[in-house]
């Protein structure tokens, strides 16, 4: 396997950076919420459970336990971050109590969440530029997840005036989860870990610091759950999707 080149592991990001991953986070976080408002939701525990979360991901990241062993298996980021939060989402899922709260969830406030990804490839590039992504994870390279994040508001927007139909908000779904997989799998491997098949000139580092590591521990999940919760509705409950 060749040397994984780790110069940038430590290196400062610019506070730019910093600042847009803390607000696409916070807007992140109170879409969900809205979405969980309108479903007639209350969203204290909500809030609760978000803070310690993003607080407890913080303090891993600063303390730079997803830095160090970075040959482990499983890999720090995917057992401290990814895990939980796949966890809480099949947990959801699986529980008819769950599902029942899934099918609350306005489809167009669900869509709208997607919005965020606009300001996280432009994250990305950012990253990129100071060498803490390889370009592969950027919309010049092979990620195109910008475009669910483009199309989003416009989809949210003719859904909620019925002026698109369930086959077309299905079909927008599953593009935008396909894109979001493609960029999840070029991050992983291209993470110094074990896994990483790609990118080793320049690996994916930037994701296991602070505030960047609230991508894969709070974002992705989120958007995926959009998505997940979206497909429900529609594939199973079409008569109560709204």
């Amino acid at each position: 396997m060749p040397t994984v080149n780790l110069d940038y592991l430590n290196a400062p990001a610019p506070a730019w950076l910093s600042v847009l991953f803390v607000a696409c986070t916070s807007f992140t976080a109170w879409l969900m919420a809205q979405a969980i408002q309108r479903a007639g939701s209350s969203v204290n525990y909500y809030w609760l459970i978000v803070g310690l979360w993003l607080t407890a991901q913080a303090g891993l990241a600063l303390g730079g336990f997803y830095q160090t062993d970075l040959d482990a298996l499983p890999p720090r980021l995917a057992l401290g971050a990814l895990f939980p939060a796949l966890a809480v989402i099949l947990a959801i899922v699986i529980s008819p109590q769950g599902r029942r709260w899934m099918a609350r969830l306005p489809l167009a406030d669900l869509a709208a969440i997607s919005v965020v990804r606009i300001g996280v490839e432009i994250g990305l590039y950012g990253l990129a530029a100071a060498h803490l992504v390889p370009e592969l994870m950027t919309f010049s390279g092979r990620n195109f997840d910008v475009l669910s994040g483009l199309t989003a508001p416009v989809v949210a927007s003719l859904w909620r005036n019925k002026r698109l139909g369930r086959g077309g908000l299905i079909a927008w779904n599953i593009a935008a989860l396909v894109l979001l997989g493609i960029i999840v799998t070029l991050a992983l491997l291209s993470a110094p870990t074990p896994l990483q098949r790609l990118a080793f000139e320049q690996p994916n580092v930037g994701v296991l610091r602070f505030p960047f590591v609230w991508l894969p521990a709070f974002i992705v999940p989120v958007v995926l759950f959009s998505h997940i919760a979206s497909l429900y509705q529609l594939l199973r409950q079409p008569a109560l999707a709204t």
